[in-house]
Protein backbone atom coordinates (compact mmCIF):
# COMPACT_ATOMS: atom_id res chain seq x y z
CA UNK A 1 0.00 0.00 0.00
CA UNK A 2 1.20 3.25 -1.10
CA UNK A 3 0.75 6.29 0.82
CA UNK A 4 0.80 10.07 0.13
CA UNK A 5 1.09 11.35 3.04
CA UNK A 6 0.17 14.92 2.95
CA UNK A 7 -3.12 13.84 1.09
CA UNK A 8 -3.62 11.43 3.04
CA UNK A 9 -3.09 12.95 6.09
CA UNK A 10 -5.57 16.03 4.72
CA UNK A 11 -7.83 13.67 3.99
CA UNK A 12 -8.36 11.11 7.30
CA UNK A 13 -8.02 14.72 9.35
CA UNK A 14 -11.37 15.56 7.49
CA UNK A 15 -12.70 12.17 7.31
CA UNK A 16 -12.84 11.71 11.38
CA UNK A 17 -13.82 15.26 12.19
CA UNK A 18 -16.84 15.22 10.15
CA UNK A 19 -17.24 11.47 11.62
CA UNK A 20 -17.32 12.96 15.10
CA UNK A 21 -19.82 16.24 14.17
CA UNK A 22 -23.11 16.43 14.93
CA UNK A 23 -25.67 18.66 14.79
CA UNK A 24 -28.87 19.17 17.30
CA UNK A 25 -31.39 19.49 14.13
CA UNK A 26 -30.21 15.37 13.73
CA UNK A 27 -31.57 14.45 16.91
CA UNK A 28 -35.00 13.53 16.04
CA UNK A 29 -34.15 11.48 12.56
CA UNK A 30 -31.65 9.66 13.87
CA UNK A 31 -31.53 5.22 13.10
CA UNK A 32 -31.28 3.39 15.94
CA UNK A 33 -31.12 -1.09 15.30
CA UNK A 34 -29.96 -3.77 17.67
CA UNK A 35 -29.82 -6.81 16.14
CA UNK A 36 -28.91 -10.58 18.08
CA UNK A 37 -25.78 -12.36 16.97
CA UNK A 38 -24.35 -16.05 17.64
CA UNK A 39 -21.06 -17.61 17.17
CA UNK A 40 -19.08 -14.73 16.10
CA UNK A 41 -15.17 -14.79 16.33
CA UNK A 42 -13.57 -12.92 13.43
CA UNK A 43 -14.23 -9.84 12.25
CA UNK A 44 -14.07 -8.05 8.66
CA UNK A 45 -14.85 -3.99 8.82
CA UNK A 46 -14.76 -1.38 5.84
CA UNK A 47 -16.21 1.71 5.40
CA UNK A 48 -16.44 4.77 7.70
CA UNK A 49 -17.98 4.78 11.15
CA UNK A 50 -16.64 4.94 14.40
CA UNK A 51 -16.93 0.70 16.56
CA UNK A 52 -16.84 0.27 19.91
CA UNK A 53 -16.26 -3.64 20.90
CA UNK A 54 -16.95 -5.37 24.48
CA UNK A 55 -16.72 -8.41 25.52
CA UNK A 56 -19.58 -10.66 26.76
CA UNK A 57 -21.70 -13.44 26.38
CA UNK A 58 -24.79 -11.80 25.34
CA UNK A 59 -23.94 -11.18 21.48
CA UNK A 60 -25.51 -8.28 19.61
CA UNK A 61 -24.89 -5.33 16.88
CA UNK A 62 -26.24 -1.98 18.08
CA UNK A 63 -26.32 0.07 14.76
CA UNK A 64 -26.98 4.36 15.89
CA UNK A 65 -26.70 7.10 13.89
CA UNK A 66 -27.68 8.86 10.11
CA UNK A 67 -30.47 6.88 8.79
CA UNK A 68 -28.68 7.56 5.34
CA UNK A 69 -25.47 5.81 6.49
CA UNK A 70 -27.36 2.96 8.44
CA UNK A 71 -28.86 2.43 5.18
CA UNK A 72 -25.82 1.71 3.26
CA UNK A 73 -24.47 0.17 6.16
CA UNK A 74 -24.22 -3.78 4.52
CA UNK A 75 -24.03 -6.65 7.75
CA UNK A 76 -23.76 -10.48 7.19
CA UNK A 77 -22.54 -13.28 8.93
CA UNK A 78 -21.03 -16.46 7.14
CA UNK A 79 -20.21 -18.76 10.38
CA UNK A 80 -17.84 -17.16 12.83
CA UNK A 81 -17.40 -13.78 10.41
CA UNK A 82 -19.36 -11.13 10.78
CA UNK A 83 -18.81 -8.00 8.26
CA UNK A 84 -19.35 -4.92 8.05
CA UNK A 85 -19.33 -3.00 4.57
CA UNK A 86 -20.17 0.92 3.93
CA UNK A 87 -21.39 -0.18 0.40
CA UNK A 88 -20.97 3.15 -1.25
CA UNK A 89 -18.06 5.56 -0.50
CA UNK A 90 -18.53 9.11 -1.41
CA UNK A 91 -18.74 12.82 -0.33
CA UNK A 92 -22.40 13.20 0.23
CA UNK A 93 -21.88 10.47 3.30
CA UNK A 94 -19.81 13.29 5.17
CA UNK A 95 -20.85 16.76 6.39
CA UNK A 96 -22.87 16.34 9.70
CA UNK A 97 -23.81 12.66 9.13
CA UNK A 98 -22.29 10.25 11.63
CA UNK A 99 -22.68 5.95 12.30
CA UNK A 100 -21.63 4.15 15.71
CA UNK A 101 -21.98 0.63 15.69
CA UNK A 102 -21.80 -1.55 18.81
CA UNK A 103 -20.71 -4.78 19.03
CA UNK A 104 -20.91 -7.11 21.57
CA UNK A 105 -19.16 -10.42 21.01
CA UNK A 106 -17.91 -13.30 23.79
CA UNK A 107 -14.52 -14.11 21.36
CA UNK A 108 -12.55 -12.11 19.08
CA UNK A 109 -9.68 -14.23 17.15
CA UNK A 110 -9.29 -12.85 13.92
CA UNK A 111 -10.04 -8.93 13.42
CA UNK A 112 -9.53 -7.27 10.12
CA UNK A 113 -9.69 -3.40 9.42
CA UNK A 114 -9.90 -1.43 6.05
CA UNK A 115 -11.95 1.35 6.69
CA UNK A 116 -12.08 4.84 8.14
CA UNK A 117 -12.54 5.95 11.51
CA UNK A 118 -12.19 5.31 15.53
CA UNK A 119 -12.41 1.70 16.87
CA UNK A 120 -11.56 0.75 20.22
CA UNK A 121 -12.20 -1.85 23.26
CA UNK A 122 -14.50 -0.79 26.02
CA UNK A 123 -12.52 -2.80 28.97
CA UNK A 124 -10.25 -5.73 28.65
CA UNK A 125 -11.10 -8.18 26.21
CA UNK A 126 -9.50 -11.92 27.41
CA UNK A 127 -8.85 -14.23 24.43
CA UNK A 128 -6.64 -17.27 23.03
CA UNK A 129 -4.96 -15.81 20.03
CA UNK A 130 -6.13 -12.78 17.34
CA UNK A 131 -4.40 -11.85 14.45
CA UNK A 132 -4.87 -8.24 13.79
CA UNK A 133 -4.65 -6.65 10.24
CA UNK A 134 -4.73 -2.81 10.24
CA UNK A 135 -5.23 -1.50 6.64
CA UNK A 136 -7.10 1.44 6.73
CA UNK A 137 -7.15 4.92 8.46
CA UNK A 138 -8.04 5.23 11.64
CA UNK A 139 -7.22 4.88 15.06
CA UNK A 140 -7.39 2.14 17.20
CA UNK A 141 -7.11 1.55 20.78
CA UNK A 142 -7.37 -1.94 21.88
CA UNK A 143 -7.08 -3.76 25.69
CA UNK A 144 -6.68 -7.03 25.36
CA UNK A 145 -5.32 -10.16 27.44
CA UNK A 146 -4.18 -12.70 24.80
CA UNK A 147 -1.20 -15.64 24.68
CA UNK A 148 -0.47 -14.51 21.67
CA UNK A 149 -1.20 -10.92 19.36
CA UNK A 150 -0.24 -11.21 15.69
CA UNK A 151 -0.49 -7.63 14.56
CA UNK A 152 -0.10 -6.80 10.66
CA UNK A 153 -0.21 -2.94 10.08
CA UNK A 154 0.21 -1.16 7.34
CA UNK A 155 -2.45 1.71 7.96
CA UNK A 156 -2.45 5.82 8.48
CA UNK A 157 -3.03 6.74 12.31
CA UNK A 158 -2.20 6.24 15.72
CA UNK A 159 -2.76 3.11 17.65
CA UNK A 160 -3.02 1.89 21.38
CA UNK A 161 -2.39 -1.36 22.62
CA UNK A 162 -2.88 -2.19 26.80
CA UNK A 163 -3.25 -5.38 28.36
CA UNK A 164 -0.95 -8.43 28.14
CA UNK A 165 0.14 -10.73 26.22
CA UNK A 166 2.61 -13.86 26.13
CA UNK A 167 3.73 -13.47 22.59
CA UNK A 168 3.31 -10.51 20.47
CA UNK A 169 4.33 -10.73 16.62
CA UNK A 170 4.01 -6.94 15.28
CA UNK A 171 4.89 -5.71 11.92
CA UNK A 172 4.40 -2.17 10.72
CA UNK A 173 4.33 -0.62 7.58
CA UNK A 174 2.15 1.78 7.86
CA UNK A 175 2.14 5.55 8.51
CA UNK A 176 1.85 6.89 12.35
CA UNK A 177 2.52 6.11 15.83
CA UNK A 178 2.07 2.53 17.70
CA UNK A 179 1.88 3.05 21.57
CA UNK A 180 2.21 -0.45 22.55
CA UNK A 181 3.77 0.08 25.87
CA UNK A 182 1.02 -1.13 28.39
CA UNK A 183 0.84 -3.91 26.79
CA UNK A 184 3.12 -6.34 28.57
CA UNK A 185 4.49 -9.47 26.80
CA UNK A 186 6.81 -11.79 27.25
CA UNK A 187 8.10 -12.24 24.15
CA UNK A 188 8.10 -9.69 21.34
CA UNK A 189 9.27 -10.06 17.60
CA UNK A 190 9.16 -6.81 16.03
CA UNK A 191 9.27 -5.19 12.44
CA UNK A 192 8.79 -1.76 11.87
CA UNK A 193 9.12 -0.25 7.96
CA UNK A 194 6.97 2.47 8.66
CA UNK A 195 7.03 6.01 9.73
CA UNK A 196 6.29 6.98 12.86
CA UNK A 197 6.94 5.90 16.42
CA UNK A 198 6.67 2.42 18.19
CA UNK A 199 6.72 2.10 21.64
CA UNK A 200 6.54 -1.55 22.95
CA UNK A 201 7.18 -3.56 26.50
CA UNK A 202 8.78 -6.61 27.05
CA UNK A 203 9.88 -8.52 30.16
CA UNK A 204 11.65 -11.47 27.67
CA UNK A 205 12.95 -11.99 24.66
CA UNK A 206 13.27 -9.27 22.23
CA UNK A 207 13.61 -9.19 18.38
CA UNK A 208 13.53 -5.91 17.01
CA UNK A 209 14.42 -5.26 13.24
CA UNK A 210 13.76 -1.48 11.81
CA UNK A 211 13.43 -0.77 8.23
CA UNK A 212 13.33 3.11 6.94
CA UNK A 213 12.97 5.91 9.04
CA UNK A 214 10.71 4.81 11.61
CA UNK A 215 11.88 4.77 15.72
CA UNK A 216 11.21 2.18 18.36
CA UNK A 217 11.26 2.28 21.90
CA UNK A 218 11.19 0.01 24.31
CA UNK A 219 10.74 -0.44 27.77
CA UNK A 220 10.37 -3.58 30.52
CA UNK A 221 14.52 -4.75 30.72
CA UNK A 222 14.07 -7.43 28.21
CA UNK A 223 16.85 -9.67 27.05
CA UNK A 224 17.52 -8.53 23.32
CA UNK A 225 17.58 -11.07 21.02
CA UNK A 226 18.31 -9.30 18.11
CA UNK A 227 18.61 -5.33 17.06
CA UNK A 228 18.94 -4.90 13.34
CA UNK A 229 18.73 -1.22 11.67
CA UNK A 230 18.43 -0.85 8.33
CA UNK A 231 18.76 2.96 7.02
CA UNK A 232 18.06 5.71 9.46
CA UNK A 233 15.63 4.17 11.63
CA UNK A 234 16.19 4.36 15.49
CA UNK A 235 16.35 2.01 18.45
CA UNK A 236 15.80 3.21 21.94
CA UNK A 237 15.79 1.34 25.52
CA UNK A 238 13.25 4.08 27.26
Amino acid sequence: MKFNPTLLLAFSLSVLISCSSRQDSQSDNRFSEERTLDGVSRLKISGVFNLTITQSDQESLTIDGSPELAEKLKVTQEGDLLILELEEFNSGLFGDNELKVNLSISDLQEFEFEGVGNIKTTENFKVENILIKGDGIGNLALDLDAKEIDAELNMMGNMSLRGKADHMKLRNEGIGNIDASGLITQKLDLVSSGIGKVDVHCEGELSIEVNGIGKVGYTGNPTVIKEEVNGIGKVERN
